[in-house]
């Protein structure tokens, strides 16, 4: 499991997006980032553009004051495995708002559960 810094460059659907992590150094990587344990409707399905709009305004709400790096994205490793969880050519992970408490991957899964787009992954009921 890797920490960096991170922005959200663009929105893809309401469980992906393509970020840029800092490295460190000025060193920076841009990547997918398939949002780890998260349920999203594709954005022909029925909610599909409304979650991508949660999205959207969810990142604007965490990055009011347009920070360099207003986010930290973990991304997962396979299970007693040294090598991180590719899918579809995207990275997995969960990306965190810098208040350390407000994860966008839980916070989609209870917008879908609560508009009834589906169950969500991890909503409670």
């Amino acid at each position: 499991m890797w920490d960096r810094r991170a922005r959200v460059l663009a929105v893809t659907d309401g469980d992906t997006l393509k970020v840029q992590l800092d490295q460190g150094f000025g060193d920076t990587k841009t990547l997918d980032l398939r949002l780890y344990d998260t349920w999203a409707p594709e954005s022909d399905q029925p909610g599909g553009p409304e979650t991508r709009k949660y999205v959207e305004t969810w990142l604007d709400e965490h990055d009011p004051d347009g920070d360099e790096w207003p986010f930290v994205v973990t991304t997962k490793r396979i299970k007693n495995d040294s090598r991180e969880v590719v899918t579809f050519g995207r990275y997995v992970g969960t990306l965190t708002a810098l208040d350390g408490f407000s994860i966008l991957n839980e916070d989609i899964n209870a917008f879908v559960f609560r508009h009834g787009y589906g169950k969500g992954i991890g909503a409670s009921e």
